[in-house]
C-alpha cells in the first residue's frame, strides 16, 4: 500500500509486495556515502522513523533479472537508471561502500567520499 501525499496526490512510499520493502519514492539526490547515512538516520516519514540506507542485496531485488542487462522493474514507481548506494561497506577496503548501477545492473564498490542517488528503505 502506497502512502499519499494530499496536497500533490504524489506516492511518498511504495511497498515492494516482492519482498515487503517499503521505499522511499522520491530521492533527495546525489550525497556522499556518510551524508547519506547522516539522512537516513534522520529522516522522519509517513509517521515512520525507522528508515537507512538499503543494502546491496536489497537494491538488488529491484531490478529486472529476466532480461540481460537488467534494469528496475517495470512495475517500480521510481523506475530509473541511476546509480544508488548501498548501506554495505566494501569488505576488504572500508573506505569504499557498494553501488547499484540501474543502467545494467553493475554492483561496483566506490569511494564513501564519492557521490551518488540515495533512496531509503525499512522493513
Amino acid at each position: 500500500m502506497e502512502q499519499l501525499n494530499t496536497t500533490h496526490q504524489v506516492a511518498v512510499t511504495w511497498i515492494d509486495p516482492t519482498t515487503g520493502l517499503e521505499w522511499q519514492c522520491q530521492s533527495p539526490g546525489r550525497m556522499n556515502w556518510h551524508a547519506a547515512q547522516s539522512y537516513a538516520r534522520s529522516l522522519s516519514m509517513t509517521g515512520k522513523d525507522d528508515w537507512r540506507l538499503p543494502t546491496a542485496q536489497e537494491l538488488e531485488t529491484l531490478l529486472d533479472r529476466t532480461i540481460y542487462r537488467p534494469v528496475m522493474r517495470e512495475t517500480i514507481p521510481f523506475r530509473d537508471n541511476l546509480s544508488y548506494w548501498s548501506s554495505t561497506t566494501f569488505g576488504p577496503n572500508k573506505n569504499n561502500a557498494w553501488i547499484v548501477m540501474f543502467d545494467g545492473a553493475y554492483v561496483l564498490s566506490y569511494y564513501k567520499t564519492n557521490e551518488y542517488q540515495v533512496r531509503c528503505v525499512r522493513g
